[in-house]
């Protein structure tokens, strides 16, 4: 059945092929009649196109970009706004806040580290606190004067100040005598605020620091302009202070978008670095060094160049066109994009220099063929590119869904103007060269070299140049050579062994890594090290506990008064103190306290709420006034807040985990109720990247093998490309562990990058293996790699130098890209020169156009050759055959006199090849 079958298919196959070569044969042609035209549109299509630059926008919230949108976290949060609103008006407590609040944090520590309990650091504690309380001061719209006092959370500044406690008299004498309690010090935790505190029987035996944060209102437009004016000078003021035993760390909570964009803004000077390095070699890589100015295509490497950077610049005036705002992390997207833009330019290069030459087709004819190869070659690539970024649009972090429409865009119009803009420039370099003009003076017509026998050795090297003959012509050195050196390994037993086991190392590492990988992003790591807010975030993760206070929120009426109400209430709060992550000794209950009040009437639910505001009005009930919401008429309690302190949590999926343990909880109750803290919008992500991770990376791959069938419809090859794509992303996964990088939001960006990217290497290779003829599998290789293998080296030599200065940026966001582009380029050109070659060598007898052994160079039942290897055929010619053209002429001419069982009618099924039916005997 397969040997019946198995021509039908091939048949398909050609047919296919021949559909989709044809349509950019036409596509060839019609560039090749109207070149200056379609030049001229196409530069003014884009110019149009960056004036939507204009309604550009930019979105640099750090939650709004790096947690997923509308998680659960975000629609707790939005419940507990709806019915609690802000808590900064009267009797703040910090634990009340529905998010981080406006505030400024200080830290304060011993610049040796040592134990601070003495006056002489108490007394400088103070003197800082006293500048910050009463010597920052902002002034309003009418020129009044205010001091934190005067915009301090709540009611009383001592409330606004989260460890208060450490500026107490009582504290401060104890502290002194060494005769503080730890962790808790009457009512108060201790646990939060002291740096690197060690504890012995319950007493607190040293710590080297403290922290301080200074919360602001913000309750309404106005107050919170002043808060946020506050909040820089603040920082301002920390700046400058002088102080003699302690070193100061400082932040407020606008700190890390500040630096942010700071830092991502200082970072675009590289942007002018790396294009000028990027042109520069596409345009030495283009060059040509055997003195033939006529055949030189340097100007080509400008063209190349400017083709992606136009379609970058018309991308962001469409994309801001239509309201998506710009982030910082779409400042990487343009390396990524001119990447991609040369990768194009050496394909289409690489296959006008296979063209005949123009001393025997014309210039169409040329650009026909380069379109048929070429075209089809850079059309799979940029539409995997595309397809990987139109899915990783759909991502629940919005930086990955900005990021993917503003790079999706950019890829689609720069191979727009790869064909639109780079093909006319190179049909008009083709009548350049078919002029026999000067590269570089195109108004001068040249002459070959032996007519200026009687010219300078300079001159002879300058000007002389004649139309080329063969690729070896055009070629540059640096298309000649890295090629030359993959074969020569290729070549060599010792070569292939050494291939294999480095191949083996590469995935146990990769293997190892993915295992060891950790998920989540340390958001201090977006700002650049040498800031002020890195600073405090490290001395804060190494010095300080983890340890947010935990809101269960009853977001429904309930009857408290009733006992079934206030068990059911009480088995939640238990069994959240079960949790190993919950602090058990602390806990924020109103309903206790109220029930240990004189006023407390539980006889009914009227008495009970009549009693209760009674509470709330007395000096013991004061704090909880923000913790209930009772309706209009003052009968019902529509929600209460109960509160617990989580024990210290450092690591991602510590944090991440015990989410999901408090959301089991909630899930598991009877009673309508949410556990929360402002910190859950942050571990967000830790739950959900690894899922989005795969759930995106698994779509892309999937849509990436299909549209390689539809252009290359071999199962055969799929698989190959499916595999090496496998192995590029498990090392990719896999070394991100090795430079210290986890799999967030934004490493997943590139990860989404990475897919496109690795498909494309590997794509040009197989295309060129399925494409290329041979009579065994060494040519096979051979002409595979000199179809494809300098494109690719160049290709990726361009993008390392350009990522190379990202080595040198301040900001995580740029590093992290340029590492991981380091591998993704790195792991792809390997794979493409080395791995995958190699592996294609091995099968060559299976996937080869040419069905010849290579020891008769004839078909295996020693008659016409056929297109590809077919099963045994026991001596009976099969009723349908595939052959080429050229074989079948070149068999003809060396075998005249045909046996007659073999005689039988070719039938053209186009691009170059032929259907042979025997006839009937």
């Amino acid at each position: 059945m397969a040997s019946k079958c198995s021509p039908c298919c091939k048949m398909c196959h050609k047919k296919w092929e021949a559909i989709i070569h044809n349509s950019f044969a036409k596509l060839g042609a019609f560039i090749s009649d109207y070149p200056v035209r379609i030049m001229v549109c196409c530069i003014v299509v884009n110019l149009l196109l960056t004036i939507g630059l204009i309604r550009i926008e930019v979105e640099n919230d750090v939650e709004t970009l790096y947690t997923p949108m509308d998680s659960q976290a975000i629609q707790d949060r939005s419940v507990l706004r709806n019915l609690y609103g802000d808590p900064t008006d009267n009797h703040f407590r910090s634990y009340q806040l529905t998010d981080f609040g406006l505030y400024g944090s200080v830290m304060i520590l011993s610049k040796e580290k040592t134990d601070i309990r003495t006056q002489a650091f108490v007394d400088e504690i103070n003197s800082i606190h006293n500048v910050i309380n009463t010597s920052i001061t902002v002034t309003d719209s009418f020129g009044t004067v205010f001091t934190f006092s005067d915009i301090s959370a709540g009611s009383d500044p001592v409330d606004a100040i989260s460890g208060s406690i450490l500026l107490s008299q009582t504290f401060q004498n104890n502290f002194v005598m060494n005769n503080i309690t730890y962790p808790f010090f009457g009512q108060n935790t201790l646990s939060p605020f002291l740096a690197n505190a060690v504890s012995e029987n319950g007493m607190l035996t040293s710590t080297i620091g403290v922290k301080l944060q200074y919360y602001l209102k913000h309750y309404n437009t106005s107050v919170q302009e002043l808060s946020k004016s506050w909040e820089k000078a603040f920082a301002s003021k920390l700046e400058n202070i002088q102080t003699n035993l302690t070193d100061i760390a400082y932040a407020y909570s606008d700190s890390l978008e500040t630096e942010l964009t700071k830092n991502t803004n200082s970072d675009i000077q590289y942007f002018s670095i790396t294009f000028a390095l990027m042109m520069t070699y596409a345009s030495i890589a283009s060059l040509s060094i055997n003195c033939n100015n006529v055949a030189n295509r340097m100007n080509l490497g400008f063209a190349g160049i400017l083709a992606p950077i136009l379609g970058i610049a018309s991308a962001f005036g469409f994309v801001s066109a239509i309201g998506v705002e710009f982030t910082n992390i779409v400042g990487v997207m343009p390396f990524l994009v001119v990447g991609i833009g040369i990768d194009d330019m050496f394909i289409l290069m690489s296959g006008m220099a296979d063209a005949p030459p123009l001393t025997k087709v014309t210039i169409k004819d040329r650009m026909v063929f380069m379109m048929k190869k070429s075209g089809v070659a850079i059309t799979i690539t940029s539409l995997t590119d595309l397809l990987a970024f139109v899915i990783g649009a759909t991502s629940v972090f919005k930086s990955i869904r900005n990021f993917c429409i503003y790079t999706g865009v950019s890829v689609f119009f720069c191979y727009l103007n790869q064909l639109f803009f780079l093909s006319p420039a190179m049909r008009i370099n083709e009548q350049r060269t078919k002029d026999k003009r000067h590269f570089c003076c195109s108004c001068r017509t040249v002459k070959r070299k032996e007519d200026y026998e009687g010219k300078s050795k300079c001159f002879r090297l300058c000007v002389p140049g004649s139309i080329p003959e063969t690729r070896l012509d055009v070629e540059s050195p640096m298309e000649k050579y890295p090629k030359k050196v993959i074969l020569f390994v290729l070549n060599h037993t010792v070569g292939k062994i050494l291939i294999i086991f480095a191949f083996i190392a590469y995935l146990g590492a990769s293997v190892y890594g993915c295992i060891n990988l950790q998920q989540g992003l340390q958001l201090f790591n977006l700002a650049s090290t040498d800031s002020y807010f890195y600073k405090y975030s490290l001395l804060n993760e190494d010095y300080f506990t983890t340890e947010p206070m935990i809101t269960l929120c009853l977001t429904k009426v309930q009857e408290y008064h009733r006992t079934e109400t206030q068990n059911l209430l009480n088995s939640v709060l238990s069994q959240t103190k079960l949790d190993s992550h919950i602090d058990a000794q602390v806990e924020i209950n109103w309903l206790e306290n109220y029930k240990k009040s004189e006023v407390y009437n539980s006889s009914s639910e009227t008495a009970f709420v009549s009693g209760l505001i009674n509470f709330l009005g007395s000096q013991d009930g004061q704090s909880f006034t923000n913790d209930l919401v009772l309706d209009k008429s003052n009968l019902k309690i529509l929600s209460s807040r109960f509160y617990l302190k989580s024990r210290n949590m450092k690591t991602s999926n510590e944090q991440g985990d015990f989410m999901k343990r408090m959301r089991k909880i909630t899930d598991s109750t009877e009673l309508p109720c949410i556990l929360y803290t402002p910190a859950f919008v942050f571990f967000e992500q830790y739950v959900q990247i690894l899922s989005s991770t795969f759930q995106t990376v698994g779509i892309a791959v999937a849509v990436m093998l299909v549209v390689t069938f539809i252009f290359m419809p071999d199962f055969r090859v799929v698989i190959i490309v499916c595999l090496t794509l496998i192995s590029i992303l498990a090392g990719i996964f896999g070394f991100m562990y090795y430079w210290d990088l986890t799999l967030s939001s934004i490493t997943m960006i590139h990860l989404v990058m990475s897919v496109g990217f690795s498909v494309d290497f590997s794509v040009h290779i197989c295309h060129a293996f399925i494409s290329v003829d041979g009579e065994n599998r060494k040519i096979i290789l051979e002409n595979a790699l000199d179809r494809a293998g300098g494109p690719i080296v160049n290709a990726a030599i361009s993008t390392l130098l350009g990522i190379c200065m990202l080595g040198f940026a301040r900001s995580y966001i740029f590093n992290s890209f340029g590492i991981l582009m380091f591998l993704v380029i790195g792991f792809g050109l390997i794979h493409a020169s080395f791995f995958l070659p190699l592996f294609l060598y091995a099968f060559i007898p299976w996937i080869t156009k040419s069905g010849m052994t290579e020891e008769e160079g004839y078909s295996k039942d020693g008659h016409v050759p056929v297109i590809e290897p077919l099963p045994s055929l026991s001596g009976k010619v099969p009723s349908q055959q595939i052959f080429s053209t050229e074989r079948i002429n070149n068999y003809i001419q060396g075998n005249v006199n045909m046996n007659s069982k073999h005689r039988g009618k070719f039938t053209d099924i186009g691009d170059g090849y032929k259907m042979y039916q025997p006839y009937k005997t």
